[in-house]
């Protein structure tokens, strides 16, 4: 299995280069493995229920952070789980972009969930392997 990375530089959408990355390579399926670097003006959105069918509530987190955690799974729209088609509004991408993370901020204080938007402050490395 190898590993391959991008680096997603200052100011720019992880979600938009991670999928600009991941269409060039032609892959249908990748699994992120992790990432390392810092981010700024994240969204993670979290279960406000604990009913089924899932329902989330955003979180904005302004200013930079540290990532402590990414992974997840990217795929082709038509691979993904029918059941969080509902959940994950985004239908302009080509890819289904799911990741879950966790960052420090100020004070030492974690924030985490499903990363629903968010850039890189001075830079992420994020590590996956292409699942095809």
């Amino acid at each position: 299995m190898k590993i391959y990375e991008v680096t997603v530089q200052s100011g720019e959408s992880i979600k938009k280069v991670l999928t600009d990355y991941i269409v060039d390579m032609g892959w249908d399926s990748v699994y992120v493995t992790g990432a390392i670097g810092s981010v700024c003006d994240c969204t993670f959105v979290t279960p406000v229920q604990d009913t089924l069918p899932l329902v989330t509530a955003p979180t904005p987190v302004h200013g930079a952070a540290e990532l402590v955690s990414l992974v997840g799974e990217v795929m082709k729209r038509e691979r993904m789980d029918p059941a969080l088609a509902a959940v994950y509004k985004d239908k302009e991408s080509p890819l289904f972009v799911h990741l879950h993370a966790s960052a420090a901020t100020a004070g030492g204080h974690m924030i985490g969930g499903g990363l629903s938007d968010g850039k890189a402050f001075r830079a992420v490395r994020i590590f996956m392997t292409p699942l095809d």
